[in-house]
Parts: C-alpha cells; structure tokens; sequence
C-alpha cells in the first residue's frame, strides 16, 4: 500500500504540451537498464564516468529516468508521482550506484519528505545511494502572484513580487 504524498504536476502548462511529442524515457527494473539506456539513447559521459538524468518515482514505485534536458512531466507522461529531480549514476562502480540525487523539479515541486520513496524504489532494485537527497530543494508557490519559487537561506519571500511564502508546502 502506498502511503507516499503524490504530487501533481504545477509547472507551466506551456511545457505540458510537451506530452504530445515522443518521449525516451525508460523504466528501470534493475541496474542493468541503466548501462542500456546509456547506450541506446548515446547519452553523454561525464569524464569521471557518471551520467546525469532526469528522474521519477511514479504512483507504482517504478524509477523513470530521461534524458536530462528531459522535463519531468514527459517523463513521468503527465501523471502523478511520488518523487521527481535529477539523479546522477556512477557507472563503473560495482555495483552501479548513485552518486548524486536531488528532487529538483519546478514541474511537480516535491517536497525533501519524498526521499522516502525514493529510497523505498531505489533499494528494491539494489541501487546503493546516500540516506537522501544530495541537494534538498524547498519549493512555495506565491499566494499573491502564483509564481514558483525555490527557498534559499529559508528567505520565504516572492523573489517576483516580495509577498510573503507560506513556511508550509503549498500545492496542494
């Protein structure tokens, strides 16, 4: 039984229409799929021998991933999710692990708390990861104005109109 907060999509609906072109994400069901996604798709590696990719844990629990460019609501075909940002893997470390992992995505604003179904999803497909997010982003949308805004040095105010930001996650 899921008992993780799903997340809507919130970001521009502009980038929405997006979901109408062909999408290269993968489902990944073991490690394995991620050597072959790299492959496949001819994604570019960095010099220490990671690559970067945008992510989604869906409703299911299943790790989506896209190219990094990718937005979030394409790859996760603009459905709800539990978790969504930017994960990046090691590929010559035996076992293939994550290095990095943010839940940055101004599409579905996932809150920190979220790591908990990442954890769950990366855990029963045996990907070794850190015990959360590597970077942790704070997401308010502005009462006044509607705007998206990302929290730096808990400053809770509109960086577009000065209003004051809810202290809670307000997307709902």
């Amino acid at each position: 039984m899921n008992t993780h907060r799903e997340y809507t999509y919130v970001g521009s609906q502009k980038i929405s229409q997006l979901l109408f072109e062909t999408s290269r994400r993968c489902l990944i069901a073991h490690a394995d799929d991620i050597l072959q996604w790299v492959r496949q798709t001819q994604q570019q590696i960095e010099g220490d021998h990671t690559i970067t990719a945008t992510f989604i844990i869906n409703t299911d629990q299943q790790l989506w991933i896209a190219d990094r460019r990718s937005e979030h609501v394409v790859c996760a075909i603009g459905q709800k999710v539990l978790s969504a940002g930017e994960i990046t893997f090691d590929l010559v470390a035996s076992p293939l692990s994550v290095v990095e992992i943010t839940n940055q995505s101004t599409g579905y604003c996932p809150e920190p708390e979220s790591w908990c179904a990442v954890a769950d999803t990366l855990d029963r497909l045996g990907i070794p990861h850190s015990n959360g997010f590597t970077t942790e982003f704070l997401f308010r949308r502005c009462e006044v104005c509607g705007c998206t805004n990302i929290i730096k040095d808990s400053w809770f105010e509109c960086a577009v109109c000065g209003s004051p930001l809810s202290s809670q996650w307000n997307y709902d």
